[in-house]
């Protein structure tokens, strides 16, 4: 699905707007939610940091997700060093199915190496597992047979 932000820094009115739209068809954007909020505001978040505006822009309507968020955040910054009004809105848009092929592709090539390295800490676990049990069966034989040598003693010695 594909998510499109616009962001429309107003100096007249004294507000920044961001609007949501998700693709219902392809190339057909629809409306989800609009989010208004005080120049005087976001300047202050700016001033504070990138996480600080990422914080003042998210809202329960209006989440996006993190690299998300950080587009944003760099487009309002980008808005506010800029003094030029603006006509236009800045859009953005954002291909969740290119994302998750993103993620996908960084977590198959870093799993190989943790999955061959979880297999032979497995393997040598076993490995000690078997070396221990072995050990074990063989030391009660031992014992096995020391108590029968005991026993036998004790019988030779009440023979007597």
């Amino acid at each position: 699905m594909k998510q499109k932000y616009s962001i429309f820094k107003d100096n007249e009115t004294g507000f920044v707007t961001i609007k949501e739209f998700a693709e219902l068809e392809k190339g057909l954007f629809s409306l989800i939610f609009e989010e208004t909020y005080d120049n005087a505001m976001v300047q202050a978040a700016i001033e504070e940091g990138k996480d600080a505006l990422i914080s003042v822009i998210r809202t329960p309507n209006l989440y996006p997700i993190a690299e998300y968020a950080e587009k944003i955040a760099d487009t309002i910054i980008d808005q506010f060093k800029n003094k030029t009004p603006t006509e236009e809105p800045v859009e953005l848009i954002f291909n969740d199915i290119k994302l998750m092929q993103k993620e996908k592709k960084e977590t198959a090539e870093a799993e190989p190496e943790t999955e061959k390295d979880k297999s032979v800490e497995l393997d040598d676990l076993l490995e000690d597992d078997i070396n221990s049990s072995e050990k074990d069966d063989d030391s009660s034989e031992k014992d096995k047979g020391s108590e029968n040598n005991s026993v036998a003693t004790k019988k030779g010695k009440n023979d007597d």
